[in-house]
C-alpha cells in the first residue's frame, strides 16, 4: 500500500482506479467491500502455472503417501494396543496425526512457494494464505527465507507425524511413575519442534542474497 498511494498520485488517478486498470465514471462510488475486493486482488499470492502444479504434484505424492499411511498405522497400532492410555495421549495422538495429513497437504501442494513482492519490500510477521496462518512475532518472511521455512515445514510435517506415535507410546509407559508428566513433555517437543523448524530458517536465512 506504500507505494500505491504516490504511484496513483503521480499518474493523476485514485488508488481505486489504479487497482482497477481503468478510469471510473464520474458518478461512480465504490463500496467498502468493494474497494477491500480489489485490495486483495492486488496483493494476492502469484497463480502457479498449471504445469508446475502437475510437476509439484508429481514430485511429493509418493513421499506424502507413504508417510500418511505409516504415520496412520502407527497411530492406530498405538491405541489399539494400549499404548497410550491417558485420555491426553490418545487426543494427542489424533491431533499430531490429523496436523501432519492435512497441513502436511497443505504446505506440498498448495501453500505458495514464491511470496508476493511487497513481502520483500517490507517486514512483514505474517503469512496468511487459505486455511494456513503463520505468525510468530519478530519472525519476519521474505523470498530469501520462504523456500528454506517451507521446506523445513514439508519435513517437518512427515516426520512428526512418524515419530508422535512412538514417542506417546513411550511416554504412556513412563506416565504411572512420573505422574503423567511424560505424555505432557512429549507433546511439549512436538509444539517446540513445530515453532523450530519455521523460527530456525526464517531467522538464519531472512537477510541471505538473492
Amino acid at each position: 500500500m506504500a507505494l500505491l498511494l504516490p504511484l496513483a498520485g503521480a499518474l493523476g488517478v485514485s488508488v481505486t482506479e489504479l487497482l482497477e486498470g481503468r478510469r471510473a465514471v464520474q458518478e461512480q462510488r465504490y463500496s467498502a467491500a468493494e474497494v477491500e475486493a480489489l485490495i486483495r486482488r492486488a496483493l494476492a499470492f502469484p497463480v502457479e502455472p498449471p504445469e508446475r502444479q502437475q510437476a509439484r504434484v508429481k514430485r511429493y505424492l509418493p513421499v506424502y503417501l507413504i508417510c500418511c499411511v505409516l504415520g496412520v498405522a502407527e497411530a492406530l497400532a498405538v491405541w489399539m494396543l494400549g499404548l497410550a492410555p491417558t485420555e491426553m495421549g490418545q487426543t494427542c495422538l489424533v491431533l499430531g496425526v490429523g496436523f501432519g495429513v492435512i497441513y502436511g497437504a497443505y504446505a506440498f501442494f498448495w501453500m505458495a512457494e514464491t511470496l508476493p513482492r511487497y513481502y520483500d519490500e517490507n517486514r512483514i510477521a505474517q503469512f496468511a494464505q487459505g486455511a494456513m496462518h503463520i505468525h510468530i512475532p519478530g519472525v519476519y518472511y521474505n523470498n530469501r527465507n520462504w523456500r528454506y521455512v517451507l521446506r523445513a515445514f514439508r519435513a517437518w510435517s512427515m516426520a512428526s507425524m512418524l515419530l508422535l506415535p512412538p514417542s506417546l507410546a513411550v511416554a504412556g509407559q513412563l506416565d504411572p511413575h512420573l505422574g503423567g508428566k511424560a505424555t505432557v513433555a512429549a507433546f511439549a517437543v512436538y509444539i517446540l519442534s513445530l515453532f523450530g523448524c519455521i523460527v530456525v530458517p526464517a531467522k538464519r536465512h531472512e537477510k541471505d542474497e538473492e
